[in-house]
């Protein structure tokens, strides 16, 4: 391995096997080990077209010169192949698995990957949204989402797995799911039960540029999503995947990498050697990877606050992303965290949660026994429409009114006399009102005359159940004055750090006090200054170090600001340090 904390991998597709020769190869595979260092490639012997199986071994040949371990791959993806299908209106070409055709298609793929590699990964269009006539008589009286997952999970049994360990009972299977978490169900990916089948699952962590393609994803996605696929499959999670593409910048490829890497995977997976091949976007991979990899031998296991989002649901989609990308350290998962005496007992719902019919339930127990949920107003509203038994727990309600708020209450506030902070413009949220003092304001927005609040709290048995109400639209979220986002930071810390500055930094604990800190690269974007908060009595910042000669502004401890009561009402101190970050630089600390 070229690095001690992760594989660095890359991925060769079909077409491109087919064709290269092996001048091209070794030119290229020089090219690759000189500015990135590559560990292992997954050879693919299938997307449209099969790869000859001369080609597959000239290229596993030459790997083996330069040391470079090869696994297969495959993608699930097909033109027409009779006239038939030209009635089936298949997104990417993906399958239809209604067709014995591409059924049998699928099983001959299966086996002839199996038959020259040990391991193998389905690249994600492994999935049907096909709705012709075949599929619509099979489908009969069940949701397109109900068929899929059944589907698909048939196909995995019948046509990939069962197929590939008869002609190799050693064959390791990989599923790869994408980047589109929230829309699974619908075309059939089924984490939740597929886990059991396959032997290892991969992640899709492209995030590209959130506003020039069609997913909107925000770029945190990168390091949530790695998270949420380790809890579905623990020690199983073979990597992140990202790639090139819609990346209108080069910072904004490199990020990619980067939150990929600080959630510790197992492999770096760069899609694909053709694209990447002598390319300005490679060149400075290797020279990042060394960076990533010292700090990664010092940081320990990633934590954040738990996101609740069961399998198959969908709502308030990717909302932790975007509080991820306003410094809200988040560690997404497929399960409702049991409560456990001793630790820091939180977690976010989402409207996503509203899948599981036990929610309220979970919550109610979770709360008496000490925890501390937070509700996002997508979670409450649906609640009190679908369970109205969350009543119990909170005072607030909802009338499908709109709260317009350019004034924000400031934090620091204290008492009777209140400070608002003016947003650059107004911000439309659903408004959840509350009964005073039997739910208390944490922090109020709106204008003029009427204020609401956007962050209040219910007190329930031994515990607390917060509810956070966020803007109609959640990239509004980044709009929001710095001081309230503070306030929030604040009430979702999980390990005592939070940070007050603006939107567009992402913080990121570990659990033996390190954490980090990374500035994404925004149109116009420039140094940013802020504050740390850290609660206890510190003394200094040591910056670890990310190279065995760190530039020296970059070497000295950070000495704390100042150490004060955290407010009136409590005993406990914070510790505040003074932090400047660069946009696309990242910065890890060890609390002394």
């Amino acid at each position: 391995m070229h690095y001690k904390n992760f594989k660095t991998v890359l991925y060769c597709v079909a077409g491109w096997v087919n064709h290269v020769t092996e001048e091209q190869l070794r030119k290229e595979a020089e090219f690759f080990q000189k500015y990135v260092g590559v560990d292992k490639i997954y050879l693919e012997t299938f997307r449209d077209e099969f790869s000859k199986k001369e080609q597959l071994e000239l290229v596993k040949r030459v790997m083996k010169d330069y040391g470079i371990e090869v696994s297969g791959g495959i993608t699930t993806v097909c033109p027409d192949q009779n006239e038939s299908d030209k009635k089936r209106q298949r997104l990417f070409s993906t399958m239809c698995y209604c067709n014995e055709p591409m059924r049998e298609l699928t099983k001959k793929v299966s086996e002839y990957t199996a038959g020259m590699f040990d391991e193998f990964i389905i690249d994600d269009f492994f999935f049907t949204q096909c709705m012709c006539e075949d599929c619509v008589r099979e489908k009969g009286n069940r949701s397109w989402s109900e068929f899929r997952l059944a589907k698909m999970m048939e196909v995995s049994r019948e046509l990939i797995i069962g197929p590939a360990k008869k002609v190799n009972p050693n064959v390791k299977i990989i599923i790869k799911y994408p980047n589109w978490r929230e829309s699974y169900h619908e075309t059939g990916y089924n984490p939740g039960e597929q886990r059991e089948i396959f032997d290892y699952i991969y992640t899709g962590t492209e995030t590209r540029h959130g506003a020039l393609q069609d997913q909107h994803l925000p770029r945190y996605l990168s390091y949530s999503l790695m998270r949420y696929m380790d809890s579905v499959a623990p020690g199983r999670n073979g990597g992140g995947w990202f790639d090139p593409f819609d990346c209108d910048r080069l910072d904004t490829y490199l990020e990619q990498a980067y939150l990929t890497a600080f959630a510790k995977p197992k492999e770096m997976m760069m899609f694909c050697w053709p694209s990447l091949a002598e390319d300005k976007r490679a060149t400075p991979l290797g020279f990042m990877y060394k960076k990533l990899d010292r700090i990664l031998g010092q940081v320990g296991k990633p934590e954040g606050l738990k996101v609740y989002i069961p399998f198959n649901s969908q709502g308030e989609d990717h909302i932790e992303d975007y509080l991820g990308m306003v410094g809200v350290p988040m560690d997404p998962t497929c399960d409702f965290p049991a409560f456990t005496e001793g630790v820091k007992n939180k977690v976010l719902v989402t409207a996503a949660a509203l899948k599981d019919e036990k929610i309220v339930g979970k919550i109610k127990d979770y709360v008496a026994a000490g925890g501390h949920v937070i509700a996002t107003s997508g979670f409450m509203i649906g609640a009190l429409k679908k369970y109205p038994e969350i009543s119990e727990l909170t005072s607030v309600s909802y009338n499908d009114r709109v709260l317009t708020a350019d004034e924000f209450q400031s934090p620091s506030s204290i008492g009777f006399g209140k400070e608002y902070i003016k947003s650059r413009g107004a911000i439309t949220f659903p408004l959840l009102e509350h009964r005073n003092n039997a739910t208390w304001s944490l922090m109020n927005a709106g204008h003029g005359e009427y204020h609401e609040s956007i962050l209040c709290y219910d007190t329930y048995g031994k515990g607390r159940l917060t509810t956070l109400v966020l803007p109609d639209m959640p990239s509004k979220i980044y709009e929001m004055p710095a001081q309230a986002l503070a306030a929030i930071r604040q009430e979702l810390a999980v390990s005592d750090i939070w940070i007050d500055g603006p939107a567009g930094v992402s913080l990121f604990t570990y659990d033996n006090k390190t954490f980090g800190l990374y500035a994404y690269t925004w149109d116009g974007c420039t140094p940013m200054e802020f504050t740390v908060y850290i609660k206890g009595e510190h003394k200094t910042l040591k910056r670890i170090a990310d190279s065995d000669t760190p530039s020296p502004w970059k070497n000295f401890p950070i000495p704390a600001k100042s150490t004060h009561p955290l407010d009136f009402r409590t005993k406990e101190v914070v510790t505040e340090f003074h932090v400047r970050v660069i946009p696309g630089d990242f910065d890890f600390f060890e609390i002394e």
